[in-house]
């Protein structure tokens, strides 16, 4: 506005799924309607990236915020809960993508995709996993079970990323569908921990819908305790892949 930034917006491609935020406008900038001329491009992109549901995540306190993404056909649906722990450094064995060789990092990458498509079909969160090697943000730990990967975790750890100082955020974690899916989950966050301690980190993060009961469930068990709740706002009303007997952590901040 008048040669200067009014405020901006953060789209996310994750394959068939999609989603935006942070929103900022300059508080001076406010009731300009600054918000509603950046969601018609973020539309606009969805519909060219192909993305069949969309999302984000907003105050749920807010009437404000939520009318104004339903006026972009996005619909409150569950709670999310932002939820944190102290890194205990429990030892449990995994794999660091970063160090693998070039040949495994793409066998490992196809196998990530393989994952989540089989929790939503298209969803393919392996940008995540290439940004936080090339950027040095953290790591991607996956755990196998024989030829097949179990779970595998996208984590930014310290300052300078999306956890800041003495934390270790898991932006996307999930867990392949079967049977042991509770424990695998268990596991999984065991070796994030581990993760924290070795980087010399105190606290753990980490997000997920409630409509995943049978995970938010664990989660509580493990220790992890909410410090936000915010609600996810879908495009259209339905509900991607928030399921019950999904074990999928991520956060939409």
């Amino acid at each position: 506005m008048n040669g200067k930034l009014a405020g901006s917006n953060f789209v996310t491609n994750w394959g068939s799924f999609g989603f935006f935020g942070p929103l900022t406008v300059f508080p001076e900038l406010w009731d300009q309607h600054i918000a509603q001329r950046l969601l018609g491009p973020t539309m606009d992109l969805f519909h060219q990236w192909g993305v069949r549901e969309a999302g984000l995540f907003t105050f749920a306190h807010s009437p404000k915020h939520i009318g104004l993404y339903q006026k972009f056909g996005c619909w409150p649906r569950f709670l999310s809960a932002i939820m944190s722990k102290s890194a205990s450094g429990r030892e449990v064995y995994s794999v660091k993508y970063s160090a693998l060789n070039q040949r495994d990092q793409d066998q490992a990458l196809s196998a990530c995709r393989k994952l989540t498509d089989s929790i939503y079909e298209g969803v393919d969160v392996t940008s995540e996993i290439r940004s936080v090697r090339n950027q040095n943000l953290g790591e991607t730990l996956l755990m196998w079970g024989g030829d097949s990967l179990d779970a595998f975790a996208v984590c930014h750890c310290g300052e300078a990323t999306e956890a800041g100082r003495d934390a270790c955020l898991i932006k996307f974690a999930a867990v392949r569908p079967g049977s042991s899916t509770e424990n695998v989950l268990e596991r999984l966050l065991d070796a994030c921990e581990a993760l924290a301690a070795e980087r010399g980190l105190q606290r753990m993060e980490a997000g997920v819908n409630l409509s995943r009961s049978l995970a938010y469930r664990q989660m509580l068990r493990l220790g992890f305790r909410t410090d936000l709740l915010g609600v996810a706002m879908h495009r259209p009303d339905s509900p991607a892949y928030n399921r019950p007997d999904v074990f999928v952590v991520d956060d939409w901040r």
